[in-house]
């Protein structure tokens, strides 16, 4: 996952899963429409989802067919460390949002 700090645009996969319309823009016009928001941030997430379901599934089958010899042991090695670093990212993200919510409950109203 790509994330450009100073677009406030992220990219999954070389693509740009905020489109032209993102939260930084909303932001920026001053759109307080927290809805159009959330659209943007669930399907970050769920692009960000799908990339790693097709990075693992691509490894999985590399390592299928390294097994059946038809794939050499570096591609394999290669398919298996992509797969292993996207899924790290991925359970950082997941603990990142459990720590911010669990921040936000805590917060006196």
């Amino acid at each position: 996952m790509n994330i450009d700090p100073i677009a406030g645009k992220s990219s999954v996969g070389g693509v740009d899963h905020l489109g032209s319309g993102g939260v930084g823009k909303a932001a920026a016009v001053g759109e307080t429409d927290g809805a159009a928001r959330m659209d943007d941030f669930s399907s970050l997430l769920g692009g960000a989802i799908a990339d790693l379901t097709q990075q693992l599934r691509k490894a999985e089958a590399v390592s299928i067919a390294g097994i059946k010899g038809t794939a050499s042991t570096q591609e394999v090695v290669e398919q298996v460390m992509q797969a292993e670093q996207a899924l790290q990212a991925s359970i950082a993200v997941r603990d990142k949002v459990v720590a911010a919510y669990l921040e936000i409950s805590r917060m006196q109203i």
